[in-house]
């Protein structure tokens, strides 16, 4: 007979004893200690267990229409994907149970204290709680392909007028996503949906508005999707057309090299399997960085034009404010991030420090960039590098926007497939390659009418961005609130009202000027 280490061995026996008496000792002190182990199970209810289940999905779990929209146009949906593909850990797991604890009673077992739970939760004080990790991915999520448009925002809006912009709308934005985390805290604790439920985008939006919250997130996530896609056909096409031998680009439009681009991602845009996401978030962030360097190595080396580039020009507004919301308002990639946090309260404090960061470095960024190539700087600024140097980026940032467009556009066109499908389990295979081509042939059409690179990020991002990240989160926490049957105080629903209004007059002027 084994007896576990755990368990009270049996007392020393004198060396006359017998070793069948020495068996039975050992069998009866097993079978005392594992009695009223055996009780305490039988007795312990199930419904809290089941109860508690839902609040802790697994740390895996990524919604489509959230993860894979990902990016600022580049490489923010990769890291998002890889974010989320991060395994769970059991101090993850304890974090949300405390964060978001049930009423149930506690088992009896639960109400025993152990040596190893209390170094467990030593081990909790000393772990890393995700904050770093967080940071850098939330920058990397900042920081796709539509950053290199920022020096022609500042050229066409003026130093002045774009930074304060720029400033406002990380303040904002923030604020924003603080409404998003308090509306996932009071409709958990209240009992009115679980953590899962609560967990993306699309899911938080469903619960508090309801189906018709539902809807309109899947509309904004379509054409969002659809004019990533835009940005990506033109960005592509302009750079590629840049990379080409004085005697071959005679002739060539922006138009031509859509007509070459367009089949390449017709063929991407029915890949249904994601494998080396991992490798294509690295590209793209080693891409996004190199070129963001060089670009501001070749400005500086230009003679500064500051005289040339204007201090505020508002009736540019509806071109440049697109550019500058790109950066911060990207809250429906977020998600992925907090949920692979070890410690989710450290979730708002991190993508802060991201933003502030990201800020001051898209400020220099831009301000170099125009005074450097000046009032004519392109709304793909990488298309005015020259050289070796220069060549090596614009490929390495062509292939990663080829590659990652599949995956920018996956939750785009899972929702279009399952508003075809109707009722039936599945799509066929011929309706689903039809949707896809149809979706990238739309896209390249665009793409042809409204070459510029720029005008596109202004509509996308000062419309359909904006409304996601200003607009929908003061809704969704007044209508969390409310289900919770919450009193709201005077200051909040004063700043509820007032980023609310702010974010509908930035949809209308990028629109109207």
């Amino acid at each position: 007979l084994h007896v576990e280490p755990h368990c009270a061995p049996p007392a020393r026996s004198p060396r006359t004893m017998s070793s069948a008496v020495m068996m039975a000792s050992a069998t009866s002190a097993a079978a005392a200690v594992r009695a009223p182990t055996a009780r305490a199970s039988r007795s312990t209810p199930t419904a809290s267990a089941s109860r508690h289940a839902p609040i802790l999905p697994p740390r895996g779990a990524c919604n489509a229409s959230s993860a894979a929209t990902a990016s600022s146009i580049g490489a923010a949906t990769a890291s998002a994907i890889s974010i989320a593909a991060r395994p769970a850990t059991s101090s993850g797991l304890r974090h949300r149970r405390q964060r978001f604890s049930d009423a149930a009673a506690p088992s009896p077992s639960s109400m025993v204290p152990s040596a190893a739970a209390a170094a467990s939760d030593g081990a909790v004080a000393t772990e890393d709680s995700g904050e770093n990790a967080a940071i850098i991915n939330t920058i990397k999520a900042i920081f796709g392909a539509g950053g290199f448009a920022l020096p022609w925002a500042f050229a066409q809006g003026g130093t002045v007028l774009v930074s304060v912009c720029l400033a406002a709308s990380c303040v904002l934005a923030l604020e924003a996503l603080k409404m998003l985390v308090k509306a996932q805290e009071t409709l958990v604790i209240g009992k009115l949906a679980t953590q899962m439920q609560v967990g993306t985008y699309a899911g938080l939006t469903k619960q508090a508005i309801g189906p018709i919250g539902d809807v309109l997130c899947k509309v904004l996530n379509v054409v969002t999707c659809f004019g990533i896609s835009v940005g990506y056909l033109i960005f592509i096409s302009d750079t590629a057309l840049s990379m080409l031998p004085k005697a071959m680009a005679v002739g060539m439009t922006t138009n031509n090299m859509i007509v070459y681009v367009t089949p390449f991602m017709l063929m991407l845009s029915w890949l249904r399997s994601f494998k080396g996401v991992n490798l294509i978030s690295l590209l793209g962030t080693v891409s996004v960085t190199l070129g963001m360097i060089w670009v501001m190595i070749v400005a500086l080396s230009n003679p500064l034009q500051i005289a040339a580039i204007p201090i505020a020009n508002p009736s540019a507004f509806s071109g440049f404010f697109g550019t500058v919301a790109f950066l911060f308002f990207i809250h429906f990639t977020l998600f992925p991030i907090q949920e692979a946090m070890p410690n989710p309260k450290r979730f708002v404090p991190a993508v802060s420090k991201a933003f502030y960061l990201a800020m001051f470095v898209g400020g220099f960024f831009g301000i170099v960039g125009a005074w450097g190539f000046g009032p004519g700087v392109k709304s793909v600024v990488i298309t005015m590098l020259d050289g070796g140097a220069g060549l090596a980026v614009k490929m390495l940032l062509c292939i990663n926007l080829l590659f990652t467009f599949p995956i920018m556009a996956r939750s785009c066109l899972v929702i279009l497939e399952d508003a075809a499908k109707g009722k039936a389990d599945e799509i066929s295979t011929p309706l689903s390659l039809l949707i896809r081509s149809a979706f990238v042939v739309g896209a390249a059409t665009l793409a042809s009418v409204v070459p510029n690179f720029g005008v596109v990020l202004g509509l996308v991002g000062g419309v359909c961005c904006c409304a996601m990240t200003l607009v929908l989160p003061p809704v969704i926490l007044l209508k969390s609130l409310q289900k919770a049957r919450l009193p709201i105080k005077t200051a909040e629903f004063g700043k509820i009202g007032f980023v609310l209004a702010v974010g509908t007059v930035c949809m209308v002027l990028s629109v109207v000027l």
